[in-house]
């Protein structure tokens, strides 16, 4: 349960800090656990079909079947840098981005980090009534590749009406401004949602390869760098994530990875899921939080 002061934080921020989420024990079994799905998957063996995503403005990376069809299976993307080094041969880098989207519906290790009962209190602590666990990622964060992920919203790309969406970002490592920890502008979910990621409704252009648009084109800030904040954060802290705050993630330089595991929920109280997101609900992984 959030006490008073830290329901005062995240309403005054948009953010919120929560130490000790996880303990060291927890944050090494999952970690391990998405080692064991790479290896059982057979991954490495398959990335010759696998797309590579990039948060960034070369969305058209992200426009196929494999990234739209991934809301109920476990798909690995890769590094924006994946396919130099494949050429290369070059076996001394990890080149997986992410796993998405539904862990916490078909493994059960990250199922039971998403469900588990302080997940439910901190829900309960923001009044959502009817909450669904609608996606969730591993996101590697690679030593020397791993990419920058520009300014952005995440209700963008989960859209409800009214906006109602929520994240948990649980750090399984250190995660500091060497290697691309989360920044933050405080208090800019107080603004309006700048654009929205959704499938293109221009049948012809979809079905010429064009699946997904911005509606107002990629997301440009005109915000200071100066007012982007750190958010560095220990292994097992956790970060509270609301729909409209504006956060980005510097490229990781550094020799150490920055693993973490993500989930976003959204309220389906009085809400309702745009048909229009490049995510379509899923009675496989479209999971009430505390029912489960």
């Amino acid at each position: 349960m959030l006490s008073e002061n830290q329901l005062k934080a995240f309403e005054k921020d948009g953010y919120l800090i929560i130490k000790n989420f996880i303990n060291d024990e927890k944050c090494q079994k999952l970690i391990t656990e998405m080692d064991q799905v790479i290896e059982t998957n057979n991954f490495m063996e398959q990335i010759k079909t696998i797309s590579v995503f990039l948060a960034d403005e070369n969305s058209s990376k992200a426009a196929d079947e494999y990234f739209l069809s991934s809301v109920d299976k476990i798909r690995p993307f890769l590094e924006g840098k994946a396919k130099e080094i494949l050429d290369k041969n070059d076996k001394s880098y990890k080149i997986f981005n992410k796993i998405g989207h539904a862990l916490h519906a078909l493994n059960p290790v990250f199922k039971e980090a998403t469900f588990e009962n302080k997940v439910k209190e901190i829900f309960k602590s923001l009044g959502y009534i009817k909450p669904i666990v609608c996606q969730s990622m591993y996101i590697f964060k690679q030593p020397f590749i791993g990419g920058e992920v520009m300014p952005h919203q995440d209700g963008s790309y989960l859209f409800t009406e009214p906006l109602r969406v929520t994240g948990i970002w649980i750090a399984l490592e250190d995660c500091t401004p060497e290697n691309g920890c989360l920044e933050f502008i405080p208090g800019s979910h107080k603004g309006p949602l700048v654009t929205r990621f959704i499938r293109n409704p221009n049948k012809e252009e979809f079905d010429s390869g064009k699946f997904l648009i911005y509606t107002n084109g990629v997301p440009k800030f005109s915000y200071d760098n100066s007012k982007f904040i750190p958010a560095e954060v220990k292994a097992g802290d956790a970060i509270l994530i609301d729909g409209l705050v504006v956060h980005r993630s510097a490229p990781n330089l550094s020799a150490k990875s920055r693993n973490i595991y993500t989930f976003h929920v959204y309220d389906a109280h009085n809400t309702e899921f745009s048909n229009e997101n490049w995510i379509k609900p899923s009675p496989i992984s479209f999971l009430p939080l505390y029912e489960n």
